[in-house]
């Protein structure tokens, strides 16, 4: 599988660094077993014990329809024990086919998860053992794509699965060094002006807390505090003060939504931290219906965020990730330290081209194109 071989280099080499002695496990999907078994013996020749697990999708489509919640929430005995002699832990994303979430009961939705993320019962238990035995842990993105999701999202299948195998394999050290850079910056910083000449013109003030760094190397210290992390990657978020938002802003790049549908020219006007105008070239209806759910603060500015991987583009499902973009949300950012509250901690999230951004007297984008690296390292 040749076009696999820098991707499975940078899971094991660069991510991961998996070591002489280590055991490791991955979990795989039925469509994602060969670059598992790839991946599996390039831990082989670094010394290591790999251990391949495999969740058929429809086993787990029938799982979640038949098996009593209980029992879904139950972290198994034997699972557990492998789990705390596990040194690195790779997961597939998957499943092949997009999720038919109106098939699942609704009080098994949280247990559908399949990215070590959110919070159920079984995940709790995982997380736990995953903290106090320092696993190390990663996530494959790219084995999303599949011809499935690309019918669904409405992309080209073979242009989507380069542009992610480029995420994944550029330079990922360099993403994770510039990135806690900007992170300073944008911890320290208090006032943020983000322009293009599209018409975005918004303002917005920071109030110190600590951004989420989004790359792709494991450290020790990560495991320790049982972060997940994934490939590709790159972007560094952070939750403003909610309220300080004003201006409007375009974004320019098309946002996929359900049923192969998007979203062209989405323009939105804020006002004290709130949306209180918005509109679209074509496909307003998905955003129109998030903004009149009415769970709570899905209209209140949530945070925004600085793309830093130059294999990206945007267009695709990884726009929060491309250098140069500035992505906005807005809704549920309590994931990140805010004050915003939605049910599901729902949020709507976008990104633009072309932007200039500036914290403070700094200058870190200008029209799309980064300067902060490039003034950081002089």
């Amino acid at each position: 599988m040749p076009d696999n071989i820098e991707l499975v280099r940078q899971v094991v080499e660069v991510c991961l660094n998996v070591k002489d002695g280590e055991n490791v496990l991955i979990h795989s999907w039925d469509h994602t077993i060969d670059l598992a078994s790839e991946i599996a013996f390039a831990c082989r020749r670094r010394g290591a014990y790999p251990c391949i697990t495999l969740e058929t999708e429809n086993y787990w489509m029938h799982s979640l329809l038949e098996t009593p919640k209980k029992l879904l929430e139950t972290l198994p005995s034997h699972q557990a024990a492998m789990l705390k002699k596990t040194n690195a832990f790779i997961f597939m994303l998957g499943p092949r086919s997009p999720i038919d979430w109106d098939k699942i009961p609704p009080e098994k939705r949280e247990l559908a998860n399949v990215w070590y993320l959110d919070s159920n019962k079984y995940l709790e238990k995982w997380r736990k053992i995953v903290r106090k035995h320092s696993v190390r842990t990663l996530g494959v993105e790219y084995c999303l794509v599949t011809e499935e999701h690309a019918r669904a999202l409405g992309l080209d299948y073979e242009k989507w699965k380069k542009v992610m195998l480029a995420g994944c394999v550029t330079n990922q050290r360099e993403i994770a060094q510039k990135a806690a850079r900007l992170a300073s910056l944008v911890q320290e910083g208090r006032e943020v002006i983000v322009q293009s000449p599209l018409g975005t013109n918004l303002k917005f003030k920071l109030t110190g807390r600590k951004p989420v760094i989004g790359d792709s190397i494991v450290s020790q210290e990560d495991a320790a505090e049982g972060a997940v992390k994934f490939l590709p990657s790159g972007f560094v978020e952070v939750a403003p003060d909610e309220d300080t938002a004003e201006g409007k802003l375009l974004f320019d790049a098309p946002i996929p939504v359900r049923g192969g549908k998007r979203i062209k020219g989405l323009f939105l006007e804020f006002k004290h931290g709130k949306v209180v105008k918005y509109s679209a070239q074509t496909g307003i209806d998905a955003f129109k219906n998030y903004i009149k759910s009415g769970q709570g603060d899905v209209d209140k500015f949530g945070f925004f965020g600085i793309g830093l991987n130059s294999g990206l583009k945007h267009g695709f499902t990884q726009d929060d990730k491309v250098l140069g973009g500035v992505t906005i949300g807005i809704g549920g950012n309590e994931d990140k330290g805010g004050k915003n509250r939605t049910r599901g901690n729902i949020h709507w999230w976008a990104s633009m081209t072309k932007a200039t951004l500036q914290i403070d007297d700094r200058l870190v984008l200008k029209d799309g194109v980064d300067v902060f690296w490039k003034h950081d390292r002089s």
